[in-house]
């Protein structure tokens, strides 16, 4: 997923680097910006029980707009700085050669910098890539051993289905008794079935979807490597040599921010999203008359 911007961090590297960069942005202890957006994560079974799939989707497209809106401004700053090196490109090269002339002993810490900060994004590029992609293993195999839960789970009730299908002779396939001539007694442990299996499904949530689960245990790692990794390598290798550039080339950068964090933000939320969207919305035996005694 971050596999362009990661390659990008390396080129942007190359870029001028001031000599304070190799030390990163402290990180916020609240959230801020486009995290104080992000809702919480649902603890109920089902997800009539909350509202969280609406807020999740509405927080989504809000970050995304200001995202977008930010993009302008940054793509504007950004065009200014090729317009003004297009423009003169000896001239900007000659104001530089010159800002080193007149003082070359900063500007030999500052070329070590740059050089140091050029090894460091090739040498954490690779490192950022592999912890990303080891949060996406484990958010896999995490599904499958919840399903292999909830299969146990459900194991009584399917196993009670399949043998009223055998005594009734309907297909293996079938995903109930059918809607005509269907005897009174099949309706009694179909009934029962249903029940059973709304009561494993519950049994299994407590151990999976509840806040003390291993869902919401991933969740809060994932957005600690997002917070406390991802976003102050982004600012590092990508932003600041950027800024840097701008100021090179004396371009105004007012309004100018980072979006690292949206598209944070955007990520935590789409495998929230992929995770809590997969609840069951509401038992089977729900409404009148739907799992009569």
């Amino acid at each position: 997923m971050r596999t362009r911007l990661l390659a990008a961090a390396l080129a942007a590297a190359s870029l001028c680097a001031p000599a304070s960069a190799a030390t990163p942005a402290p990180v916020p202890t609240k959230a801020v910006g486009p995290w104080s957006k992000v809702p919480a994560l649902p603890t109920a079974c089902y997800a009539s029980q909350d509202q969280w799939w609406e807020q999740n989707d509405a927080a989504f497209n809000a970050v995304q707009q200001d995202h977008y809106r930010q993009n302008d401004i940054n793509d504007a700053i950004r065009q200014n700085a090729t317009d003004t090196l297009n423009a003169d490109p000896m001239a900007v090269a000659a104001r530089l050669q010159q800002k080193m002339m007149d003082d070359p002993a900063n500007a030999q810490k500052y070329m070590e910098a740059m050089q140091q900060q050029h090894r460091q994004a090739q040498e954490e590029a690779p490192v950022q890539h592999e912890k990303q992609k080891q949060l996406e293993d484990e958010r896999k195999r995490l599904w499958k051993q919840y399903q292999a839960a909830l299969a146990r789970a459900m194991g009584p009730a399917d196993a009670r289905w399949t043998a009223l299908k055998k005594r009734m002779g309907i297909a293996m396939d079938s995903s109930s008794p059918g809607e005509m001539d269907v005897p009174a007694w099949a309706w009694k442990e179909w009934y029962g079935i249903v029940r059973d299996r709304d009561q494993a499904y519950v049994t299994n949530c407590a151990q999976w979807w509840t806040a003390g689960g291993p869902l919401h245990a991933y969740m809060k790692r994932y957005k600690d490597y997002l917070v406390l990794e991802r976003i102050p390598y982004e600012k590092k290798f990508l932003d600041e040599p950027k800024l840097e550039h701008y100021k090179t080339l004396d371009v105004p950068t007012r309004g100018w921010r980072t979006t690292t964090d949206y598209e944070a933000a955007e990520d935590y939320m789409q495998t929230a999203r992929g995770l809590f969207g997969e609840r069951e919305v509401r038992p089977r035996c729900t409404g009148s008359g739907a799992c009569p005694p």
